[in-house]
């Protein structure tokens, strides 16, 4: 959990905000440094996960609750899923996710949901991940997906 080790902070902030955060204008490092600590207050959901090689950090992935306004009825989601890019094509996604799965679980999640904008789902189809729908999030088009856990 990002929590057990908060020197990791920055750069899930620094990766968050310069894969999706600079997108909208409105965004700064500040605001997606308060966001990630309104994140990790609770303790729950949301919860942080984090995959680390000795001291480095190479992946991390959220759960979060509400994630598009619009599906009210989609509670639980994943999202934030990173890889550092010196570690990527050696299945640390697929562990990340996985690892996101088994919290939910443990929290007693029985769906999850996500939104990619790999259309055709990519690894999360790979995963047995379901698509529902296609939409526009934020401006980019996305597909919905969710999982029975």
């Amino acid at each position: 959990m990002l929590t057990d080790v908060p020197q990791h902070k920055p750069t899930v902030i620094d990766w968050y905000f310069n894969a999706w955060g600079k997108r909208d204008l409105n965004n700064t490092l500040e605001s997606y440094t308060q966001k990630l600590e309104s994140f990790l207050q609770d303790g729950t959901i949301p919860a942080h996960i984090v995959i680390c090689d000795d001291e480095r950090l190479i992946a991390t992935a959220h759960i979060r609750k509400y994630e598009i306004p619009s599906y009210v009825d989609y509670e639980n989601w994943l999202g934030g899923v990173y890889v550092d890019s010196e570690y990527r094509g050696q299945g640390v996604a697929k562990t990340v996710v996985n690892s996101v799965i088994e919290k939910a679980k443990a929290l007693g999640v029985e769906k999850l949901y996500l939104q990619t904008e790999d259309l055709s789902g990519g690894l999360y189809a790979e995963l047995g991940w379901k698509k529902l729908h296609q939409t526009n999030s934020k401006g980019c088009e996305v597909i919905i997906m969710v999982k029975e856990l």
